[in-house]
């Protein structure tokens, strides 16, 4: 079995361990405190609030997962989700239906895997008075035992219609919650500081700051040379500096590259820097297509900018070598170009600094463009 995942919410041996940042976590959910999870796409976020919350003995985790949503009733529908997730237990289930009874939920079971399952009548769950219901819902399970609530990839409820107003009406309920901890995780920096940064949002400044970045060099090297250990492998320091670098610290990019190359290596061989580059052409092969077909919807001049990107200081993106690279004399031009690559997620800016968000498209731009 391949000792490396990635893609998804890891545990057990397969999380590598963040003990200071594991204990910052339980100390806020301890103390009720409200905290902003900032980090940058596949920086592990998910998998540390899991690990370092979801171990808590005197604790429950509702964790709600908003990526992609676009209606009130996915709101609703991915709480229900979350409430069958957080304790499997009847009694718990039923009465959390009970307190949404507006929504006219329903309970089913997974015909693989027997776990419980709630669903809501979609029209209902698409009436104003759903969220109140769904965050009350909340509030009264919260009387009796002690819950931290996790909504992840929270920057997508701006997609919701009048979404300034489902934050208003979820902020009403949860400042009166000071026992409750809420978690608000997200990776598209600009849409959360517009939520927590903005001193028109309803939750301006309402929780603690707290980002996750790259895992320290010293401690994730040790746990890649031990997970490939783990898959009958032996690597050497330098080799490890070096795909982390490839990945650009990025936590889940370095676990893809990892995988990568215990695919393309043999049982109880050295890996060493020479295989780097066969392991990057798995990795095309896997998301060349999705890159190209991103090429193919930009602009000569986005293109450019991407290819000075990959090879340039991106802390003076005006100067006149940059210009040059790029084909352009004009800074307007330059400026909408990058605007509309941070727009796409295909680049953010971090540190003063432009970075791609997938580190192998960067690779791959250097490689095949």
């Amino acid at each position: 079995m391949n000792p490396f995942r990635h893609g998804c919410a890891v545990d057990g041996e397969f999380f590598c361990p963040r003990p200071e940042l594991e204990r910052q976590l339980r100390s806020f959910a301890e103390s009720g405190q409200n905290v902003v999870v900032h980090g940058e796409r596949r920086m592990g976020k998910t998998s540390l609030i899991r690990h370092a919350i979801g171990g808590m003995k005197k604790m429950r985790m509702l964790y709600v997962d908003l990526y992609c949503i676009q209606t009130l009733s996915d709101f609703c529908r991915r709480v229900m989700n979350g409430i069958s997730e957080a304790n499997e237990s009847m009694s718990f289930i039923k009465k959390a239906m009970s307190f949404v009874h507006q929504l006219r939920p329903s309970l089913s079971f997974d015909v693989n895997t027997g776990a419980p399952q709630i669903s809501v009548d979609v029209r209902a769950a698409n009436s104003p008075d759903s969220l109140g219901a769904v965050m009350g819902m909340i509030r009264r399970l919260a009387k009796d035992e002690r819950i931290c609530v996790v909504f992840d990839e929270f920057q997508d409820i701006l997609d919701i219609d009048r979404s300034d107003v489902v934050l208003a009406e979820m902020r009403s309920t949860i400042q009166f919650q000071p026992d409750t901890p809420y978690f608000f995780s997200g990776s598209v920096r600009n849409d959360m500081m517009r939520i927590f940064d903005d001193s028109q949002s309803p939750f301006f400044k309402s929780a603690a700051t707290f980002t996750v970045g790259p895992i320290g060099s010293s401690e994730f090297e040790r746990f890649i040379a031990a997970r490939f250990r783990k898959g009958d492998r032996k690597v050497g320091a330098e080799a490890v500096r070096m795909l982390i670098g490839y990945a650009d610290s990025v936590t889940g990019d370095v676990q893809e590259l990892c995988e990568a190359i215990w695919d393309t290596t043999e049982p109880g061989s050295e890996v060493t820097a020479k295989d780097i580059p066969r392991a990057l052409d798995c990795v095309f092969a896997r998301e060349g297509e999705a890159f190209g077909e991103s090429v193919r919807q930009m602009t000569p001049l986005q293109v450019s900018v991407l290819r000075a990107f990959s090879a340039l200081d991106t802390s003076s993106i005006f100067s006149e070598e940059f210009m040059q690279r790029v084909g352009t004399t004009s800074t307007g031009a330059l400026r909408t170009a990058i605007n509309r690559l941070v727009a796409k997620r295909i680049i953010y800016r971090f540190g003063g600094k432009y970075r791609f968000a997938n580190p192998f498209f960067k690779a791959w731009l250097v490689e095949k463009m």
